[in-house]
């Protein structure tokens, strides 16, 4: 047995799902609990997770979150976090505040990168010099200027977090669930009461709440434990000693049969756009097999429209759709029903409507198929942990969840066992006595109503403008000449060109029919046949059971549309419908044969077709509205660039403000026959006739097997087209604002660039040496940035409070860079930060989809490495080169902005257009 000088041991176990040893440690001083998940994954993970229980919507703790890390005793400099975004070869790096809990992660392919964050992170958070420092508070979060207007990082940030209705709705609810628990108050903090929040007590929480007693630490990956618990040990928590207690969560009764109404304040209120949540709570935090066997059960009743539950709602015509809900990570889950695109009329019988529908399937039992097929989905996701956020990473949060209500950070790391014993339950009706008793109190019920707005009635520095000095800073040296590409091959068979690549993880089998010779009005078509495949029967399954196999035989699939520009000569756009299914190996027979008859044999026509079509494109039109009020900077990105390339030009056109246009349309006409007729020509046209690539990553007795299956599947053809490039005729540059609800702005300016990897360099410099401070330190503004694409570049602002401003200061910003002096330190965190991005580790089924697109994009290892070089050899004279350069091709810019009301009318002089979405 290992032995942890400092440390109590509290327990020590394999964890196969982790594939390793998680040992709970005590630490003997100062309390802190410490996990170590010790396995073989090179992307090393650190968290740090304290318990933060607000008592009023000040917003307290999502302040202190962005505080900390704005500079520490070790650390004196204004914006440590930012140098650490510019330098660090991190693949994760940020800090999150949950309802309950603010957690400090990071992870990063390397052990000297692993050392210099750990050392920022624990002093930040236990040595800030917020504490002393008032203007980190002003900064991040509120003062007010001098013309009596309150700005503020968290202040402005959540402006635009609660701008949409489905924000003010989940408050609401939460507030009705949770009246005398921190639960019910808003974490994030209101804006209308965060500036009650006072200096002082803002310091009086940081001490009750961030000491080492009241925080979990977890170590994850290949890395020397030993090391890093003597430096924890030595350099931070021997030195802070256990407090008498520490806070605590308390539990809240239940509050079954309350009832509320709340308005939603638009400048366009529809009687049809009318919102209802109905919440039930779950059960003990701590019985995780009740709390997955509830995941399991929503996944089968309400996880799509041909579910047994949404099915029966969605016939009652009640509204357009049907969220669930559902948070297991707090002391009380919870689960939640939201009816959208209701009326007040209908919302109000949407409760007796569950109610029915909910006994009316106990009468009959839950079908064992339908929990079968979500449990393995849920098991199949549990095992490859899709997403981006690296694995350690999601450990790291995990452990603290469970050590808060639990004590036990290993907790929620251990998911095996529940899967064994839920898979033996299925026949027993235990699934059926938990519907049961779910749903047997009377749901929480809030009620959102759109409503006209209300007329407003009339009305010396302890840290320092330097550089973060780290101990041990990289250098481009330590970046390495990057990865290779795992071999592969190439082959004809069955009228395809088939591709294959070892894999990392389980197996993954992507279609790829080529798009090339669809016009522009084909390609918005075939982006709507994408999105209600789900609906549809076939010959030989009803959608719901054609669902139910899919999710007992595959872990993820999909179909959507890949576009890509190309690095062949005249930077071509690839356009591709994509059917891609991730699986186990002895399933690869059911996954060509359901993935076939899912592409080629669904009903496109009929009054079942024409009736799904009708109600997706009204679900649609419902989350294309939330999103341009929560995402406004992608849809304004996108519209810009559609005037530069046909790849934003093609994206913007299927899911951009034009999109919504042809939904609405579409919408009005209701002609769905002529919606099917039109699929239907489309299916024939791509199916049968367009080139295929099948890519296939796995081994080689997998490989083998599909040899086998694809001459006689339904994607074998004798013979196919070749591919082309898509292309259609770009719009004149036309600089538009889209007035959205919500207190918030997105502006973008963006101008046509020829690709150059050279110049992410600038991107980087000016988004953390130039905007970061304009933009978002002294103007208040969530987030901002200059990106670099393909044949685009553009600044960008996110919940941005101005708009005219933003435009001025985009404007300053080429003069600031180019003025300035760059030492050879800077130029190698610059560089270093930079490529590092292009190092960052991928989960196996993203390296698969990276993989295809390099292949179809001509992609090559010796193209990669050039870039690498090329950004490697940027310095100083190059970097004010560019910069100087700027004016001239910001002239070209096209300026699109997502903005309220208020500040679009002030700035009307900047745009040729503005509409109302």
């Amino acid at each position: 047995m290992k032995q942890y000088p400092g440390y109590t041991l509290v327990k020590q176990e394999d964890c196969p799902e982790q594939h390793g040893t998680l040992t709970v440690l005590t630490h003997d001083v100062s309390g802190a609990s410490v996990l170590l998940v010790e396995n073989d994954d090179n992307n090393k993970a650190f968290g740090i997770g304290f318990g933060t229980f607000p008592s009023d919507d000040t917003g307290v703790f999502h302040i202190l979150e962005h505080s900390v890390l704005a500079g520490s005793e070790k650390y004196p400099v204004k914006s440590p976090f930012l140098q650490l975004l510019k330098s660090s070869m991190a693949s994760f790096l940020n800090a999150m505040t949950f309802p309950d809990k603010t957690v400090y992660p990071f992870a990063t392919p390397n052990e000297t990168d692993f050392k210099n964050l750990m050392d920022v992170y624990l002093n930040a958070v236990f040595c800030p010099l917020a504490m002393v420092d008032k203007a980190v508070f002003e900064q991040e979060g509120w003062h007010r200027g001098e013309d009596g207007t309150v700005s503020g990082v968290v202040y402005n940030e959540m402006q635009g977090a609660l701008a949409s209705p489905d924000a003010q709705l989940q408050n609401a609810l939460e507030r009705a669930m949770f009246p005398d628990t921190a639960y019910g108050f808003v974490s994030g903090g209101d804006p209308a009461s965060i500036p009650a929040l006072t200096y002082e007590k803002y310091k009086r929480v940081y001490h009750r709440h961030y000491s080492a007693d009241n925080c979990c630490i977890t170590l994850y990956g290949n890395l020397n434990m030993g090391e890093a618990l003597a430096f924890l040990d030595e350099a931070y928590l021997s030195k802070m000693p256990k407090g008498t207690s520490r806070p605590r969560l308390t539990m809240q009764d239940e509050q079954p049969g309350v009832q509320v109404k709340i308005p939603y304040y638009t400048e366009k209120p529809e009687a049809d756009e009318v919102q209802c949540a109905l919440a039930w709570y779950t059960g003990a935090f701590a019985d995780r097999e009740r709390q997955l066997g509830v995941e399991i059960l929503l996944d089968a009743l309400l996880g799509s429209n041909q579910a047994p539950l949404k099915a029966a709602l969605l016939n009652e015509k009640l509204g357009a759709d049907i969220d669930i809900g559902f948070d297991d990570s707090t002391l009380q889950p919870t689960l939640e029903l939201v009816l959208r695109g209701a009326t007040e009329d209908t919302a109000a019988r949407f409760a007796a409507g569950v109610r029915k529908a909910v006994d009316d399937i106990l009468a009959e039992g839950i079908p064992e198929d339908l929990l079968l097929a979500s449990l393995n989905a849920a098991e199949f996701a549990s095992l490859e942990r899709p997403g981006s956020i690296p694995d350690g990473v999601l450990d790291a949060i995990n452990a603290a969840t469970g050590w808060l209500h639990t004590g036990d950070p290993a907790m929620l790391l251990h998911t095996n066992s529940l899967f064994a014993s839920l898979r033996e339950k299925l026949a027993e009706g235990w699934f059926d006595a938990l519907l049961k008793d779910l749903f047997a109190a009377e749901p929480v019920q809030v009620t959102q109503v759109p409503t006209l707005p209300k007329k407003e009635e009339e009305a010396q520095a302890a840290r320092v403008d330097g550089k973060l000095v780290l101990e041990h800073p990289l250098t481009v040296a330590d970046l390495g000449s990057g990865e290779k590409s795992a071999a592969g091959g190439e082959e004809q068979l069955a009228g395809a060109t088939l591709l294959h690549h070892p894999s990392a993880g389980s197996t993954y089998l992507n279609f790829y029919y080529d798009l090339g010779s669809l016009t522009p009005e084909e390609m918005q078509y075939l982006d709507l046949l994408t999105d209600v495949l789900d609906e549809l029967d076939t010959p030989r399954h009803t959608a719901r059971e054609l669902n139910t196999l899919r999710g007992t035989w595959l872990g993820n699939s999909s179909v959507a549309l890949s576009i890509w520009t190309g690095r062949q000569a005249g930077s071509p756009c690839h356009t591709k419908l994509t059917l891609s299914m991730s699986l186990l190996e002895r399933s690869l027979e059911k996954a060509v044969e359901l993935g076939g008859e899912w592409l080629y044999e669904t009903r496109l026509t009929g009054p079942g077709a024409e009736a799904a079509y009708a109600r997706v494109l009204s679900q649609q039109k419902l989350n294309m509205e939330q999103q341009f009020i929560q995402q406004g900077n992608s849809y304004a990105a996108v519209r810009a660039g559609a005037h530069f390339t046909v790849e934003n030009a093609l994206t913007e056109r299927v899911s951009g403000v034009t999109a919504y246009h042809f939904l609405c349309e579409l919408l009005e006409k209701a002609d769905w026959a002529a919606v099917g007729a039109k699929f239907e020509a489309l299916r024939e046209k791509i199916l049968h006739h367009a080139q295929l690539t099948v890519s296939f990553h796995g081994s080689e007795a997998g490989l083998d097997t599909l040899r086998k299956l694809l001459p006689g599947s339904a994607f074998a053809e004798a013979e196919r087209g070749t591919a082309c490039a898509y292309t259609e005729e770009l719009t004149a540059p036309v600089n538009e604002a889209f007035i959205i609800d919500g207190g918030v702005n997105y502006d973008l300016l963006v101008w046509p660039m020829e690709r150059c990897a050279a110049r992410k360099v600038l991107a980087r410099v000016m988004s953390y040496e130039y905007l970061w401070h304009h933009i978002r330190e002294v103007g208040g503004a969530y987030g901002t940035g200059m990106l670099t694409r393909d044949g685009v570049e553009y600044l960008y602002t996110y919940r941005d409070p101005h708009l005219t401003e933003s435009y001025d200061t985009f404007a300053k910003g080429p003069a600031d860079l180019a003025a300035r002096d760059y030492t050879e330190k800077d130029m190698n965190e610059f560089i270093v930060g930079t490529v590092a991005k292009l190092d960052t580790p991928r989960k196996p089924y993203a390296q698969a989809k990276e993989l295809d697109r390099r292949y179809f994009c001509g992609i090559t290892d010796g193209m990669a490495a050039a870039d690498r070089a090329a950004l490697c050899a940027v310095d100083a004279d190059t970097l004010k080169a560019q910069a100087a350069a700027l004016p001239r091709q910001m002239a070209k810019s096209v300026r699109v902005a997502f903005g309220s009301k208020d500040a679009v009318e002030a700035a009307k002089g900047l745009f040729d257009r503005v509409e109302t979405l």
